[in-house]
C-alpha cells in the first residue's frame, strides 16, 4: 500500500511541475548511430504559456545537409490560460563520417533563455555514395 501511495505522490508532483512550467524546450533525434546512406530526423518541441514566441535559435548542423524543415504550431485556450506548442522538424543527411555534434537549440522568453539537449551522432560510411 505504501508503494502505491508513494507512486501516486511522485506522479502528482511530476504532473503539477509540468503543468505550471512556463516554457520548456526539448530536442529529439530518431537515432544516434547512422550511416551516410541514412537520414536523421531532428525535432525541437517547445511548450509555453506565452502566446507569441520568437523563433528558436537553431545552430547550423555541421556535418549535415538539411533536406527539409517543417514547423507546426498549436495554441490552446482553457480557463483563461494559453498553451502554445511549437514543433520544428528537420530531416538531415550526413555529409561526413565520425562523431558529429548537434548543439542545443535555444529560445528566449521574457529575458530568460531556455536550452534543449545536445546530441552526439556517430556517422559510419554507408554502402552508397562514398563521401570524399
Amino acid at each position: 500500500m505504501r508503494k502505491i501511495i508513494l507512486s501516486a505522490m511522485v506522479f502528482i508532483f511530476a504532473f503539477v511541475t509540468v503543468s505550471f512550467a512556463e516554457t520548456t524546450i526539448k530536442a529529439e533525434v530518431d537515432k544516434t548511430i547512422l550511416t551516410t546512406d541514412d537520414t536523421l530526423t531532428y525535432k525541437i518541441i517547445i511548450t509555453s504559456s506565452e502566446r507569441n514566441l520568437l523563433q528558436p535559435d537553431i545552430q547550423k548542423f555541421k556535418g549535415f545537409d538539411v533536406l527539409s524543415s517543417v514547423r507546426s504550431s498549436n495554441i490552446s485556450f482553457a480557463k483563461d490560460k494559453i498553451k502554445t506548442f511549437l514543433v520544428y522538424t528537420s530531416i538531415l543527411l550526413p555529409t561526413e563520417t565520425g562523431k558529429l555534434q548537434i548543439p542545443p537549440a535555444s529560445i528566449k522568453v521574457k529575458d530568460k533563455v531556455y536550452l534543449s539537449e545536445s546530441f552526439e551522432i556517430e556517422v559510419i560510411q554507408g554502402k552508397n555514395f562514398p563521401l570524399a
